[in-house]
């Protein structure tokens, strides 16, 4: 075949190829295509420590309204504010019936469900909204891709392997603190890496493994303060998040109150130590579950000092 002839028939392509092109741009011009943003259903923690809820497509800009008092008149008296959640939805509806969904929870299961980072009314979890990293996507076992599956046990979809069927439990991460106590004043100890790097601190930390958490408690005392501590009483079990090496895991806090003598000496995760009285704590505290510690820790002391006049 001649060249004159291949010539005249790339031409001939190129022109029918132009001409549908612009029919293309015609159709595209006349009908556009109308791109609609999601919806999310995002959770603040207020001030206080109370929770507000709202619904929005812009979850920066709206919390940045919150935290200039220009949001809710519920969360202007109760600055400041940090988003603690977000889930995302197809449209506007949806994401305000999971909002309803949300707000009729008790505060217990909300508190769970936001350090589970679990689905909510259908709506995943928004990880690149929080900056969180997202959740596994391979089975730890034969690296197959996860599913997230509905499941007839629980009562959201469960991630299992797409191969070899294995379910991918999601387990809180149990750890013990101790809230060391003398003379009406709490010992807090100053954290020296990250997470909250330069935040007052409960001695605290992860349970080794086969440690029970009265044993976890004394020992994080022990590496953290350089005290042997003597438990009281136990306070009570709380849920959070820790991120470490890129990873989110809830975790489970056992809380034990104890007693200590001798002069503290901060080490390993921490640089530095003092001594608080209960009503003159300071503010920046590390984890957001420390708050309702705090709060039950000044009940339980309001309590016994009660007990305590009533014998005297």
């Amino acid at each position: 075949m001649s060249c004159r002839i291949i010539n005249a028939l790339l031409t001939f392509h190129v022109s029918r190829l132009t001409f549908h092109v612009s029919r293309l741009t015609f159709y595209v011009s006349r009908f556009p295509i109308i791109l609609t943003p999601m919806w999310y259903v995002y959770l603040l923690r207020c001030g206080d420590g109370s929770l507000y809820t709202g619904s929005t497509t812009d979850v920066a800009r709206r919390v940045a309204e919150h935290a200039a008092g220009q949001g809710a008149r519920y969360t202007r008296a109760r600055r400041p504010v940090t988003l603690s959640g977000a889930w995302e939805y197809p449209d506007r509806a949806a994401a305000q019936r999971a909002e309803a969904h949300f707000k009729a929870l008790p505060r217990a299961a909300k508190e769970t469900w936001l350090a589970g980072r679990w689905p909510l009314a259908g709506g995943r979890f928004a990880f690149e909204v929080m900056g969180d990293p997202a959740p596994f996507h391979f089975c730890p076992r034969c690296g197959g891709a996860l599913e997230w599956r509905p499941s007839e046990t629980e009562s959201e979809p469960v991630p299992v392997c797409a191969v070899c069927g294995r379910r991918d439990y999601r387990s809180a991460k149990p750890c013990a603190a101790v809230l060391i106590l003398r003379a009406g004043a709490l010992l807090l100890v100053r954290r020296c890496r990250e997470p909250y790097l330069g935040y007052w601190d409960i001695p605290g930390g992860f349970l080794n493994e086969h440690e029970t958490p009265a044993d976890g408690a004394r020992r994080e005392a022990r590496e953290e303060t350089g005290l042997e501590v003597r438990l009281v009483e136990f306070l009570g079990f709380y849920l959070d998040t820790y991120e470490y090496c890129g990873d989110r895991f809830a975790t489970l806090n056992c809380y034990f109150i104890a007693e200590a003598e001798g002069i503290p000496q901060a080490s390993d995760d921490a640089d530095d130590f003092g001594w608080f009285p209960l009503d003159d704590l300071p503010t920046a505290i590390a984890f957001e579950h420390t708050p309702r510690v705090l709060a039950d820790l000044r009940r339980w002391a309001g309590g016994r000092a009660g007990q305590q006049d009533e014998t005297s």
